[in-house]
């Protein structure tokens, strides 16, 4: 009887041993805000087809990596920046896009709504197209970089 009540003092204590770690580490990898200094500039890097919707995420060791923007996160990114005094204006750099034109004119959209908050949009086209120069025709100012060919 002594054996068998040993054991259990000792399976509780691991058990509760266990839930402690287990908060730690979960209070330590916590996603905080990031911290974002005064008159930050919020960069909006656009390229290739653009989803609706993140793809299904793979571990990094199977090839995963991070995903990249989409219609959803645009939107969600100049909505918060149009509320956060601390950024002052919106860089987009749209190359080689690939998304059909009803994405175009939704993005295009949200650009404009991002305007209306008081605070200027900048596009700067290295290679433009057609979807890049609609795309910037949202900015205020739109500025060509010199190609490489």
């Amino acid at each position: 009887m002594g054996k068998f009540l040993l054991g259990l003092l000792t399976g509780l204590f691991l058990v509760f041993l266990t839930l402690v770690l287990i908060f730690f580490v979960a209070w330590r990898f916590h996603d905080r805000p990031p911290d974002i200094a005064d008159n930050s500039v919020l960069v909006l890097r656009l390229a290739g087809e653009i989803p609706e919707k993140p793809p299904m995420e793979m571990p990094a060791f199977l090839g995963g990596g991070q995903p990249g923007l989409t219609v959803t996160g645009f939107w969600m990114a100049l909505r918060k920046a149009a509320a956060d005094p601390h950024i002052k204006a919106v860089v987009l750099e749209p190359e080689k896009l690939s998304a059909g034109w009803a994405k175009m004119e939704e993005m295009r959209g949200d650009l404009d709504g991002f305007r209306k908050s008081g605070k200027p949009v900048y596009a700067y086209l290295r290679t433009p197209g057609a979807r890049e120069c609609y795309l910037a025709t949202a900015a205020e100012r739109i500025y060509l970089g010199g190609s490489d060919l």
